[in-house]
């Protein structure tokens, strides 16, 4: 499902992000990536997204090496990965609904999927009677599970959750917890998350891969590992 070969990444300014990363995650699997600011975790998601190509080596998702792929064909290939980000980005003046079914109408989907797909994930979410609701309306942790929603209405192999429990507090971050969970386990979604959240990597075990200095450090399969973000 997702394949780094040997691969490097070094920006325009001289700065070497990644060194020599060789990563394999299968389809369904649901994995962290920690590391303190600077480890190389963004990069690394850059290069997943297709928003940056590695300097030397191969990254592969859903089989489409994702360095060789031209600008044109970014946003087709993006169809394969959904992706959360820590401060929701949702459209203020669209209500939930709305803002969920965006997602699908920029890809041409038929009306009548949109509708079913949008009750669909907003009931996977616990938001079945939120749709007429504006973000603004809403905690942030339901907000999260707006952006959630949007991410995987068009049920995208992969799903990148950067920092999704970042602005929450322990309890509400369970809450998003057990919806990641209830996605990955329901769709099959394999899940790549992002966090500097210890409480949750230790709490909700599962494969940690550390980075340090755009090395991995670790990779754990049974999960628990302790940051020092000192």
């Amino acid at each position: 499902m997702i394949e780094c070969t040997n691969v490097y990444k070094r920006y325009k300014n001289g700065v070497n992000a990644l060194y020599n990363i060789n990563l394999k995650i299968d389809q369904g699997e649901f994995v962290y990536i920690i590391g303190r600011t600077g480890a190389g975790k963004s990069t690394l998601i850059k290069l997943l997204n297709g928003e940056e190509v590695p300097t030397k080596g191969t990254v592969k998702v859903v089989g489409i090496d994702v360095g060789r792929l031209s600008h044109s064909k970014v946003p087709i290939y993006r169809r394969n990965i959904g992706v959360v980000f820590q401060d929701y980005r949702l459209l203020q003046q669209n209500t939930v609904f709305e803002n969920i079914a965006y997602a699908l109408e920029v890809i041409g989907m038929d009306k009548n999927i949109i509708r079913s797909r949008v009750r669909g994930v907003l009931n996977l979410v616990g938001l079945d009677d939120k749709g007429g609701a504006f973000p603004g309306e809403l905690s942030g942790g339901q907000q999260q599970r707006v952006a959630i929603a949007r991410a995987i209405a068009n049920r995208p192999k992969v799903l990148i959750a950067d920092e999704p429990t970042g602005n929450l507090d322990p309890t509400v971050s369970d809450e998003i917890m057990t919806v990641l969970e209830r996605i990955n386990k329901a769709y099959g979604t394999t899940i790549v998350m992002v966090t500097h959240d210890t409480n949750v990597v230790n709490k909700h075990r599962k494969r940690t891969i550390a980075l340090e200095y755009g090395h991995i450090k670790a990779d754990l399969p049974g999960g628990g590992y302790i940051l020092d973000d000192k």
